[in-house]
């Protein structure tokens, strides 16, 4: 592991610790013993380790208790918790489900199976973490992630950057909850054609705002993003009032507080190929991909622009 990744122990069997303890640290873990509810809780409420180990049968404060006030705990609830239990019996499983444990498994299951079953629910609850919560979309750390992976890759492919025109505007006038919409239609039009066109290997994250980010093969990238501009103009006119939608433009103050006539909202994308060898970094595509969208914001209307290419 690159980084020590801090694990809280609650059992009250102290062979049982002992031993796990020692099987976790030459792995790299640093493991925070437990011997009980009360003591992990109170470990918790004054430090956040990165995953809680918590065996079901305890004295006082069982494992059922202990995992519920986690995840109903603002600050404690993202912490995922495996649950370790001698029992096999199905409906300790079903309520440690239901008090929303992270994964469940045997006490005594072979140490491999542990850390595996460890790293996956680490590598999940990362990627939950960084969605957007509007849209649940990967966010900047997937990203990355995900492009680092492509660039390392012996393969073209294809990065679309989309943003939304005049956006400010509408939501001066129709408001942030609208907006929110806006936002979320954006979304599902970018999974769906993504979805329809791909084939399997596609990626579509959210930046933040209104700016999200579509990785596809280069073959396909065209049919995308023509379908994008197509369905986002066909749909957006359901967002405005009919005096609106029939004038074409809504009436807004600009920055200064200038009345000022804005289009309905638009989408620019900026789509930019990749072959192996021509990027070094991920910093590269971003500078040169933020000029192609920049391009693309100064043409009235929907478009796209493909290596400064207009259509």
């Amino acid at each position: 592991m690159n980084e020590t990744v801090r694990v809280l122990l609650v059992d009250d069997e102290e062979q049982f610790r002992f031993m796990t303890r020692m099987s976790l640290e030459p792995l790299g873990y640093e493991v925070i013993e437990a011997p009980g509810g009360e003591q992990a809780l109170q470990i918790l409420r004054q430090d956040t380790p990165d995953l809680v180990l918590l065996d079901l049968g305890m004295p006082g404060i069982d494992g059922h208790e202990v995992c519920s006030r986690i995840k109903s705990d603002f600050k404690m609830r993202f912490i995922p918790v495996i649950i370790l239990t001698s029992s096999d019996d199905l409906t300790d499983k079903l309520r440690s489900f239901e008090g929303d444990a992270d994964d469940y498994l045997t006490k005594y299951a072979d140490i491999r199976e542990l850390e595996a079953r460890m790293r996956m629910v680490l590598r999940r609850n990362k990627q939950n973490l960084d969605r957007n919560p509007l849209t649940q979309l990967p966010g900047n750390n997937v990203i990355r992630e995900k492009l680092k992976r492509k660039l390392s890759e012996p393969a073209d492919f294809a990065v679309a950057y989309t943003d939304l025109d005049n956006f400010k505007a509408f939501n001066d006038k129709y408001g942030f909850a609208l907006g929110d919409e806006v936002i979320v239609f954006t979304a599902n039009i970018l999974e769906q054609i993504v979805r329809n066109n791909g084939i399997g290997t596609e990626f579509v994250g959210h930046i933040g705002g209104d700016d999200f980010v579509l990785v596809a093969e280069t073959d396909i990238m065209l049919t995308v993003v023509k379908q994008v501009v197509a369905d986002f103009d066909s749909g957006i006119p359901a967002f405005y009032n009919e005096e609106d939608r029939s004038r074409g433009c809504i009436e807004s103050a600009d920055r200064q507080g200038m009345i000022r006539r804005f289009p309905l909202v638009s989408i620019s994308v900026a789509v930019l190929n990749i072959q192996p060898g021509r990027f070094e970094n991920i910093g590269e595509i971003v500078e040169i991909i933020t000029g192609l969208k920049k391009y693309a914001k100064s043409k009235e209307g929907s478009c796209y622009v493909y290596d400064k290419r207009e259509y």
